[in-house]
């Protein structure tokens, strides 16, 4: 339910932030405005920097930012501390709620439903990803610290890469992105083959190799797992199938117009209704294992498109670093992780659960269905930050207009359902009640009662 990057010398980060050894009067000449103010304690000149332009990441000549001044400053008492980080991470954004603080810690993920319903980030829940230089089970953020020793300030739009790591998308048949269509595709086979209507075939023949001709069907997922990635998905081929519902669009998949089936020496050529058989056993054996866990819930939901979510929490105290080399001569990449899972309510390192961030309304309607059917209620004092384009200001749900999104859908998904409850509809009809959601107007679902 991570992303996982991947591996030079692991250490904890907090090794090179050092307490500052300065007086204010030294301070004021040597650091900048925005860490002078901080070290000064003068609050009131920190929102007014801000308010000018200055920004919060830029580094000292120590390479700290405002907040590790903040951090490492002693002789401070709790309020004070708590009001000029307040100063420094307040939104300045007039859509944001009075008295929103900005996150200090993000994480993107394409498995934000099995993470709330397991109320933790843990690394390493399904397939190693590899790598060049992979770092696996671990839980990454992007957090406010620089990403290279030789960058002056903190990360640069800090949410660009957890928004990028949501997607679930890389090269691997393993990537969740990659599963989610598989899974849609699958079910195209699936349903083609219950009414009795043919794929179309490709020319030539397929060989595969397998263990037992008799149970050659076991195998055939994992073959066709790999087909699928390979002809469609890798090529963009695959998204054609998640806009359309089941019945539509099937002559678009073409298979193999015949398969020899390969044990040591012994072979067996499968053709026509036979064909059609191992097509029709392989799709659902490929089904019932990404239904099983091996994809994120939401993107099954979704008719094989992932929902992106971006999670938001306070600071998370004692991260290490791991560093990945760039193309760049003596330039590496600094990514920071919990080598042990991270509950959303945070514990002894800090780290609670702020927000989460959606793309689209469409999203939240899928998370909303998702939750439903799962039984999950979203953490207390949660905000849901929604951000449709880089032109448009985020927007932001508090816990009242969280509840009443939610009242209105469900009332419409009973009216669609006859009032049938969820747990007992088919994934088909799930996928067909999400999909007509997300067309309509989601927004008519924040409308007062």
């Amino acid at each position: 339910m991570t992303q996982e990057i991947s591996m030079n010398p692991i250490r904890p980060l907090s090794h090179s932030i050092q307490p500052l050894l300065v007086g204010e009067g030294e301070a004021a000449s040597n650091l900048p405005a925005m860490h002078a103010a901080v070290l000064s304690g003068d609050s009131a000149r920190v929102t007014q920097l801000r308010n000018e332009g200055v920004r919060i990441n830029e580094l000292d000549n120590e390479k700290r930012s405002p907040l590790d001044v903040l951090d490492t400053m002693r002789d401070i008492d709790e309020q004070s501390r708590s009001g000029m980080r307040m100063a420094l991470l307040q939104s300045l954004s007039p859509t944001a709620p009075i008295g929103y603080m900005k996150p200090e810690a993000l994480h993107g993920t394409p498995w934000g439903l099995e993470i709330l319903q397991s109320g933790s980030l843990k690394g390493g829940v399904n397939d190693p990803k590899g790598g060049r230089e992979s770092l696996e089970r671990m839980v990454f953020f992007s957090d406010r610290t620089p990403e290279s020793d030789k960058d002056e300030t903190t990360r640069l739009n800090l949410r660009v890469k957890p928004r990028l790591y949501a997607n679930g998308k890389g090269v691997n048949v393993s990537n969740a992105s990659s599963r989610a269509q598989q899974h849609r595709l699958s079910q195209v086979i699936t349903h083609a083959a219950s009414n009795g209507k043919p794929l179309p075939t490709l020319p030539g023949t397929v060989t595969i190799e397998v263990s037992d001709l008799k149970q050659a069907a076991r195998e055939g997922g994992a073959w066709l797992q790999r087909f699928l990635h390979d002809k469609y998905i890798l090529k963009g081929a695959g998204q054609a199938f998640t806009k359309a519902p089941l019945g539509q669009g099937s002559s678009a998949l073409k298979l193999p117009a015949s398969i020899t089936l390969r044990q040591g020496d012994s072979t067996k050529v499968l053709v026509d209704s036979e064909l059609q058989d191992f097509f029709h056993q392989a799709a659902h054996t490929l089904q019932s294992e990404l239904e099983s866990g091996k994809a994120p819930y939401l993107s099954l939901l979704n008719r094989g498109t992932v929902v992106p979510l971006v999670f938001g929490f306070e600071k998370v105290k004692g991260l290490s670093a791991h560093e990945i080399s760039t193309s760049i001569p003596g330039k590496n990449n600094r990514f920071m992780y919990k080598a042990n899972e991270h509950r959303l309510a945070g514990g002894p390192d800090g780290g609670k659960i702020k927000e989460v961030e959606v793309r689209t309304l469409g999203d939240l309607v899928t998370l909303h269905l998702g939750c439903e059917l799962k039984n999950i209620k979203l953490p207390e004092d949660l905000l849901v930050r929604l951000k449709t384009s880089k032109k448009e200001k985020a927007e932001y749900l508090d816990a009242s207009a969280i509840a009443r999104f939610r009242t209105n859908l469900l009332e419409r998904v009973s009216e669609m359902s006859s009032g049938a409850p969820l747990n007992t509809l088919s994934l088909e009809t799930l996928q067909e009640i999400n999909a007509e959601l997300r067309a309509s107007d989601p927004r008519t679902f924040l409308r007062e009662s």
